[in-house]
C-alpha cells in the first residue's frame, strides 16, 4: 500500500475541494428556489390584500347592522303606551342615543327614525315624523366630526318620504316597509336631506303585524371607498370595487402615474360598466361573480395583469386587486445577496481552518517525525494506520514503549507485593480503631436516649393537663353560646308578638283617620297620615325581618313545599311591584319564557326573595330600566331556576359587595343608605335554606346584577 498518497495533506486537500463544490452547488439550487418562492409569495400577497380589504368592509357592514339592531331596541319606546305622556323627554333621549351610536366610526354618517303617517298622526297629531341625526361635513377629518354634541339633529313633520315607492332616493324607507329583516339599499344620492352619495341599512318597526315605521343608518360612500381608491400596489397595481350583478364599476381609478392609467380609465365613480361590449373583455363577468385567488388576464392595452377577486358577504359587490405580472415577478421579497455573502464567508472560514490545521497540527507533526527518526529501538510492534506521518510516529514510539514496559513491569511486581503487605497491616489497624469508636458512640447514644425519654414523659403529662383544661373551657363556652341564642330567640319571639299587635292597631287607626280626613277635605292631614301609615308598614316589615332572622338562627325556619307554575308567579310579582317602581320613575322589563314549566319549592319564600331584590334595585335606581330575567338551566345534572335582577343604578365598589349580605349592616353612601340591612341577609339565608344561593356583580356608577339560583325541584322532608 502506497502510504505517501494517504498523507494528511492529500486527504485534507480532497476534503476541502469536496466541501467547496457542495457549497457552490447548494448555493445555486437555493437561489433558484428563492426566486420561485418570491414569485409565489408575491401572488399570495396580492390575494391577502384583497382578503384583508373585503374582511374589513364585511366587518364594517356587520357592525352597522348591529348598530341598527341597537337603535331598534332604543326606538321601541315609541311603541310604548306611555310614550305620549313622556313625549319631549323621549324625543330628547332618542336624539342623544342616535348621536352616541354614530360616534364609533367615521363610516357612520347618519341615523334616522321615520314613522308611518297614520302612526305619526296617532302619536303626535302630525302628518309625518322623521327624526334625522347626521354628522356635519365641515368637521370631516377633524376631532369634532365624531363628537355627538357637534352632530345635527333635525325633526321633520313632512310625510314626503313615504309618498313615492318608485323613487330610488326613498328606498331607505320602503325596503324597511316591505321586509321585516334588515335590508341594505343600493347606492343613491340623498338630495332631500343630506346631499350626499350614501347607502342605507334599514329595518322595519312592527307592533304585532302592523308596520309602524323604519329605523336605520346611512354610510358615507366617500368614507367607504376612500381607502380602496387611494390604495396603490407598487407602481402598476391597485384596487377597485364593482357591482357583480350589473357590472358597474363603483369606485374610481385615479391615474397616479402613466403605468397605472393603462389598466382601466375610470376618473369618476359609477362611470364604467365592465359588462358592456365597449371594453371587449368577456372575462369580467366570471371574475366578478367568483372568488378568484389568482388569475392572469390580458388587458385592452395588451399587457398581462395578475388579478385576485373576492365577493362581499352582505352586498352584491366584488373587490378586485390587480398588478402587472411583469412587475409582480420582479418583486424582491428575499435578498439573494445574503446567500452569496454566506457562501463567501463559509469559504473564508474554511481556508482559515486549513491554515490553522497546517500551523498547529501538520507542521508540528512533521517536525516531530524528523526528530523521532533519530531514535533507535531494539524491537518493533506491528502497527496499522492509514496516514503516513502517524504510521512512522507510532512505529518508532512503539519500540520505545515496549522496552520501557518490560522494565516497569519488573518494578511494579515488587511494588505490588510490598503494597499488599502494607494494605493488610493498615486494614487491621483501622478495623481495631473502628471497633473502639463504635463502642464509644453506642455508650453516648444510650445516655442521650435516656435523658430524652425522661424529658418526653414530662412534656406528655403537661400536654394532657392542658387538653383537659381546654376541653372544660370549650364546654363552658358552648353552654354560654347556646344559652345566649335561646334567650335572644325567646326575646325576639316575644317582642314580635308584643310589637306586631300595637303596630297593626296603629295601621288600622291611621287608615280610619285617613278616611275621616278625606271626608272633611283636610289634604294636609291626609298627607301626614299617609307618612305615618307608610312608616308603620316599614316598621312592621322590620319586625317581620327580625322575627325571620331569629327563626333562621334558631333553626326553626320551616319550608312549605308546593308545586307551582313559574310564569304566573313572575307576572304577579311584576304587577305587585309596579306601584313602587312608579315612585322612582323606573320601568320593569321581564324576560320570562312562557314554557319555563313548574317548580317545586317554598313559593312564599321565592316570592319574598324576588320582591326583596326588585325593591332593592328600585331603591338605588331612578328613571331607568330594571330587567328581571328568568331562565332554566341544567348544571351538573341538576335542574336549576335562575332569577336575575339587573339595574342601572349607582352600583357598588368591591369593598361594599363583601358586606352586602351581612345582617344589620347597611351598605351604600350616606345619601343612599336606607333600611336595617336585614332584607338581603334574609334573602341569602332563604336561598341557602331552599338549596340554592345568590351572587352579585356590580360596578360603581354602572349598576348591579343579582343572580338567585334555586333548584327546580326539592323533595319535601317528612
Amino acid at each position: 500500500m502506497n502510504y505517501k498518497l494517504l498523507s494528511i495533506k492529500n486527504i485534507l486537500l480532497v476534503f476541502v475541494l469536496t466541501i467547496i463544490f457542495i457549497i457552490i452547488f447548494s448555493t445555486i439550487i437555493q437561489i433558484d428556489k428563492q426566486y420561485k418562492m418570491q414569485y409565489e409569495l408575491a401572488r399570495t400577497k396580492l390575494e391577502q390584500i384583497t382578503t384583508k380589504f373585503v374582511a374589513k368592509m364585511d366587518q364594517n357592514i356587520e357592525l352597522a347592522i348591529q348598530n341598527v339592531h341597537r337603535l331598534k331596541e332604543h326606538s321601541s319606546i315609541l311603541l310604548d303606551k306611555k310614550f305620549n305622556k313622556l313625549n319631549k323627554y323621549n324625543t330628547f333621549l332618542l336624539k342623544n342615543l342616535m348621536a352616541e351610536n354614530l360616534h364609533f366610526k367615521n363610516l357612520y354618517y347618519s341615523h334616522y327614525i321615520a314613522l308611518e303617517s297614520s302612526f305619526a298622526k296617532q302619536l303626535f297629531k302630525k302628518p309625518g315624523w322623521l327624526l334625522l341625526v347626521h354628522k356635519k361635513d365641515k368637521w370631516f377629518k377633524t376631532d369634532k366630526y365624531n363628537k355627538p354634541k357637534n352632530m345635527k339633529k333635525i325633526l321633520h313633520y313632512d310625510p314626503s318620504y313615504s309618498n313615492d315607492p318608485s323613487d330610488p332616493k326613498k328606498s331607505w324607507y320602503y325596503v324597511g316597509k316591505q321586509h321585516r329583516d334588515v335590508q341594505i339599499t343600493p347606492i343613491y344620492f340623498d338630495e332631500y336631506y343630506t346631499k350626499k352619495f350614501i347607502i342605507s341599512i334599514s329595518q322595519g318597526l312592527y307592533k304585532n303585524l302592523d308596520f309602524k315605521g323604519v329605523v336605520g343608518i346611512s354610510l358615507s360612500l366617500d368614507t367607504l371607498l376612500e381607502e380602496i381608491e387611494n390604495k396603490n400596489i407598487n407602481q402598476t397595481g391597485g384596487l377597485f370595487l364593482a357591482n357583480n350583478h350589473r357590472g358597474l364599476l363603483l369606485s374610481k381609478i385615479t391615474a397616479l402615474n402613466s403605468q397605472k392609467s393603462l389598466f382601466l380609465n375610470a376618473p369618476k365613480r359609477q362611470s364604467v360598466n365592465l359588462y358592456t361590449d365597449k371594453l371587449q373583455l368577456s372575462f369580467w363577468e366570471s371574475i366578478l361573480n367568483k372568488n378568484i385567488p389568482y388569475q392572469e388576464i390580458k388587458n385592452i392595452d395588451g399587457e398581462i395583469y395578475s388579478i385576485s377577486s373576492k365577493k362581499l358577504e352582505h352586498l352584491p359587490w366584488t373587490l378586485v386587486s390587480y398588478q402587472k405580472t411583469s412587475e409582480l415577478k420582479q418583486a424582491k421579497l428575499f435578498n439573494n445577496s445574503f446567500f452569496i455573502m454566506s457562501t463567501i464567508i463559509v469559504l473564508i472560514l474554511l481556508i482559515l481552518m486549513i491554515w490553522v490545521l497546517f500551523k498547529l497540527l501538520i507542521i508540528p507533526i512533521s517536525n516531530l517525525l524528523k526528530s523521532v527518526h533519530k531514535i533507535k529501538a531494539p524491537k518493533e510492534l506491528p502497527i496499522e494506520t492509514s496516514v503516513v506521518e502517524i504510521y512512522y510516529l507510532t512505529k518508532i514510539f512503539s519500540r520505545m514503549v515496549m522496552n520501557t514496559i518490560r522494565r516497569n513491569n519488573e518494578k511494579l511486581e515488587y511494588v505490588r507485593r510490598l503494597e499488599i503487605a502494607q494494605v493488610i497491616q493498615t486494614k487491621q489497624i483501622q478495623q481495631t480503631k473502628r471497633y473502639h469508636e463504635e463502642l464509644s458512640k453506642i455508650k453516648r447514644d444510650s445516655q442521650l436516649t435516656a435523658g430524652k425519654l425522661k424529658k418526653s414523659n414530662s412534656q406528655i403529662q403537661k400536654v394532657r393537663v392542658e387538653m383537659q383544661k381546654y376541653k372544660l373551657e370549650t364546654k363552658r363556652a358552648q353552654m354560654k353560646s347556646q344559652l345566649a341564642t335561646r334567650v335572644k330567640t325567646q326575646f325576639l319571639e316575644n317582642m314580635n308578638h308584643e310589637l306586631r299587635t300595637p303596630m297593626n292597631a296603629v295601621i288600622g287607626y291611621t287608615e280610619m283617620l285617613q278616611e275621616d280626613a278625606k271626608e272633611r277635605g283636610d289634604q294636609e292631614l291626609v298627607s301626614d297620615l299617609q307618612k305615618i301609615h307608610g312608616a308603620s308598614y316599614h316598621l312592621l316589615d322590620l319586625i317581620g325581618n327580625l322575627f325571620d332572622m331569629s327563626k333562621i338562627e334558631s333553626s326553626k325556619m320551616d319550608l312549605y313545599i308546593d308545586t307551582f307554575d313559574i310564569t304566573p308567579l313572575v307576572q304577579d310579582i311584576a304587577t305587585t311591584i309596579t306601584s313602587l317602581l312608579e315612585k322612582q320613575s323606573n320601568t320593569l322589563k321581564v324576560n320570562c319564557d312562557n314554557v319555563l314549566g313548574t317548580m317545586t319549592n317554598d313559593v312564599t319564600k321565592v316570592r319574598q326573595n324576588l320582591l326583596n331584590l326588585l325593591t332593592n334595585a328600585n331603591k338605588f335606581s331612578q328613571q331607568s330600566v330594571i330587567v328581571l330575567t328568568v331562565m332554566r338551566k341544567k348544571i351538573d345534572n341538576i335542574d336549576w331556576i335562575i332569577f336575575e335582577v339587573a339595574d342601572q343604578g349607582i352600583g357598588m365598589p368591591e369593598e361594599q359587595i363583601s358586606k352586602l349580605f351581612r345582617a344589620f349592616v347597611s351598605v351604600g353612601s350616606s345619601v343612599h343608605r336606607t333600611g336595617s340591612g336585614l332584607g338581603l341577609a334574609i334573602t341569602k339565608q332563604f336561598c341557602q335554606i331552599m338549596g340554592g344561593d345568590i351572587v352579585v356583580s356590580s360596578e360603581l356608577g354602572k349598576g348591579s346584577i343579582f343572580s338567585m339560583r334555586l333548584p327546580a325541584h326539592i323533595e319535601p322532608i317528612d
